[in-house]
């Protein structure tokens, strides 16, 4: 009988040590990052969740990436929404002319806000990914590995033992510059080039092959998508795939669909893996807004309210969703 009590309290014991992890993802989108924040902010009002200690793993893209840093240090995500209103019309209200032969903006201020936000967390300049208080993937592209002379997803993180050697500041610079808007930072550009939702990210740091994915829980929040798609077939040729595109984006509908299929992917293949367990937060915006289209802020703000406004059901099931899957531990 001893020993049958003892094999009881040993699967208890394994039982009530695990512990889900919690993945907060945050999706790449330039000046549309102020969707992620607003939406964060009402889901916030609405359940009291604490993005500081709700959360085990914060992975962001570009944008997401600041404003993953920002939430894991502690931050509150309406003083990130308010910081991000200045950081948008300082570094994108001074464009070059000469765009077509260069990046049309500099890093140099968008490298002091970041530096604005980690000394608002109580962080230095000089702090290290691997020196973070939480968990942290960032995603990157590498556009020359030296091992397969190729380009190709690097991803920043601190959750390895080896991971997170690199400063904070230019994590966030090599995940941001995305090609035509700034320059490469150490022959990295913008993750979103690769992978604009990181989810599968996360997942593929955060889990091995002993975990159970019935243990995870990911919300994942974007940005707002432009509603673009081809009415009917579709017969063109060279030049209509080129020409065919959102003047906001300035990219030909051959990117467009190529990063907007990929964009989908991750969220997908999560849907499939956690079922209940993984939540995706997005919507059409009404029109075509730009990375760097800083004076539509407060348009962006509106389209989130009125999204929230529009569904009131499907707002109040993520909210339950939130509760039942990110309440207090």
């Amino acid at each position: 009988m001893s020993r049958f009590i003892f094999v009881i309290c040993l699967v208890l014991s394994f039982s009530l040590g695990a512990q889900e992890t919690r993945i907060l993802s945050l999706d790449g989108g330039g000046v549309r990052g102020v969707v992620s924040l607003s939406l964060l902010s009402h889901l916030q009002e609405g359940t009291g969740i604490n993005y500081r200690d709700d959360f085990d793993i914060y992975a962001g893209t570009s944008t997401g990436a600041i404003i993953a840093v920002a939430l894991a240090c502690g931050m509150d995500v309406n003083e990130i929404l308010k910081a991000y209103k200045t950081l948008s019309a300082e570094v994108f209200s001074d464009g070059s002319y000469l765009s077509v032969f260069k990046p049309e903006y500099s890093q140099d201020k968008l490298k002091h806000n970041i530096k604005k936000i980690l000394q608002a967390c109580g962080l230095s300049d000089d702090v290290l990914v691997r020196d973070l208080p939480q968990k942290i993937i960032i995603t990157t592209v590498n556009l020359d590995d030296k091992e397969v002379h190729r380009w190709r997803m690097d991803f920043i993180e601190n959750i390895t033992p080896d991971g997170g050697n690199i400063k904070v500041v230019d994590a966030i610079l090599e995940s941001t510059a995305a090609p035509t808007y700034f320059p490469a930072e150490h022959d990295h550009v913008d993750g979103g080039m690769g992978m604009n939702d990181p989810t599968l990210a996360a997942l593929m740091f955060a889990y091995e092959p002993t975990d159970d994915l019935r243990d995870f829980v990911i919300l994942s929040v974007g940005t707002g998508y432009d509603p673009r798609y081809v009415k009917g077939g579709e017969d063109w040729g060279t030049y209509d795939w080129i020409t065919h595109g959102s003047p906001h984006s300035g990219s030909p509908a051959l990117v467009n669909l190529l990063m907007d299929v990929e964009a989908q992917i991750p969220e997908q293949v999560a849907s499939k893996l956690l079922g209940d367990r993984y939540r995706k937060l997005n919507f059409a915006l009404p029109k075509a807004i730009g990375l760097d289209d800083y004076k539509s802020i407060d348009h962006l703000l509106k389209y989130t309210r009125e999204f929230i406004g529009n569904d009131l059901t499907g707002w109040h099931e993520t909210i339950a969703w939130t509760n039942e899957h990110l309440g207090k531990r």
